[in-house]
């Protein structure tokens, strides 16, 4: 997991032209400046001036490597620290004016600390120590919506790219990320739930029931509306998703090649159950999916062309999605299945019988 976004070339070459500054002034003042000017020499100095001198220049070289690592890290505080340290060090080349000391270069010198110190207060700089949090490729963004009763709602989502609206964020307290196990995009949930499996519409939850024999078992099942009974739980282990050909609802089932005979409970909004048998499996090529399925920042409405195991590509209009998954169904001779908007699938495509 990251936190930072890689560093500008404008902030690289700030940091490479300060130390580079500061090498410079501790050569010129050994050689010709300050030290030179009131008689010093380091083969005339004693033990306790060489002490002073070293402790010095050990200082400058740890306030130098602690400015590195704020900016890469992308601490707000290193910034002021920086001004700071600026500001102080412009005292060196002003008294060096005073005394008339190489009085040319120290004014360069002054000149150059203080354009460091206006460059750190540009909003340029500002925006790069923000507090954005970034996992991988994927930038946090929030965005403030008006729902029709009035009141406003901050959503936040991530995105590879700059989104059409929303501005960049940190992570907000009592959150964390988890990974969408189907699109394999960050998400965040909150800190201490479990990672909630989502298929379209509907929700997976798990209940426990007791059976005549005094057994308990979980059970699992899918649902668009918080059911009366039951938690979100997250995918379990050896299980992948199936959908209902007759009510196109999805349920679990066991990964399998083979037909077979599982016990599943099918909820709808009464909370009606039911055991079916399940019909042998299809293979994953021989369906192309029409889902409505919006990338990071998109607004619902975007169309997404997939199978049960890959996603071929996206598209703006549903139109275009359909045109899409009609060319790869012809090559893979593949059926055709369309979303529409009450979450069910209708037929789009089916190949012609040879």
């Amino acid at each position: 997991m990251y936190r930072t976004k890689d560093m500008p070339y404008g902030i690289s070459l700030f940091l490479v032209a300060l130390v580079c500054l500061e090498i410079y002034w501790i050569i010129s003042f050994l050689s010709w400046g300050l030290f030179d000017h009131y008689g010093n020499s380091l083969g005339s100095l004693s033990v306790f001036k060489w002490v002073i001198l070293l402790f010095m220049f050990l200082i400058i070289t740890l306030v130098l490597i602690r400015i590195i690592q704020g900016f890469i890290e992308r601490d707000d505080w290193a910034r002021k620290f920086t001004i700071l340290i600026l500001f102080i060090a412009t005292f060196m080349p002003f008294w060096a004016l005073v005394v008339g000391c190489s009085f040319g270069e120290q004014l360069i010198i002054l000149i150059i600390y203080l354009l460091m110190i206006v460059y750190l207060l540009t909003s340029y700089v500002k925006e790069y120590f923000r507090n954005i949090f970034v996992y991988g490729e994927w930038t946090l963004y929030k965005r403030v919506v008006t729902l029709k009763s009035g009141k406003t709602l901050t959503i936040y989502f991530f995105s590879k790219h700059t989104p059409h609206s929303g501005e960049p964020t940190g992570m907000p307290e009592g959150y964390t990320v988890g990974i969408n196990q189907r699109s394999n995009m960050p998400y965040l949930k909150k800190l201490g739930s479990p990672d909630v499996y989502k298929y379209g519409k509907y929700t997976l939850y798990k209940r426990k029931v007791e059976l005549k024999s005094g057994k308990t078992l979980t059970i699992y099942f899918f649902s668009s509306k918080k059911p009366k009974s039951g938690k979100p739980c997250e995918m379990p282990d050896g299980y992948t998703v199936g959908i209902n050909p007759r009510s196109n609802m999805p349920y679990l089932k066991k990964k399998t090649t083979q037909t077979i005979k599982t016990e599943v409970l099918k909820t709808t909004d009464t909370e009606k159950t039911e055991e079916k048998e399940d019909e042998p499996d299809k293979k994953p090529s021989n369906v192309i999916y029409v889902v409505s399925k919006p990338q990071p920042g998109e607004v619902r409405g975007d169309w997404a062309v997939r199978s049960h195991g890959k996603i071929y590509s996206h598209h703006k209009t549903k139109l275009t999605a359909i045109r899409a998954a009609r060319k790869i169904a012809r090559q893979k001779d593949a059926t055709v299945m369309v979303q529409n908007i009450d979450g069910t699938f209708s037929m789009g495509f089916h190949p012609k019988k040879k």
